[in-house]
């Protein structure tokens, strides 16, 4: 027979999981490379 667990300890853990996403600060540089990137491309052309 396998060991039972307790649900009780396993659910913080399981908790942690889910969507993956960036934070405020990283998507903020993020835009503003990216204007920078089109003004470049902009005024190169």
């Amino acid at each position: 027979m396998s060991k039972r667990t307790n649900p009780l300890v396993r659910a913080p853990i399981l908790r942690k999981g889910g969507v993956h996403i960036k934070s405020k600060s990283s998507q903020r540089a993020k835009a503003k490379r990216d204007v920078k990137k089109a003004l470049d491309q902009w005024k190169g052309s």
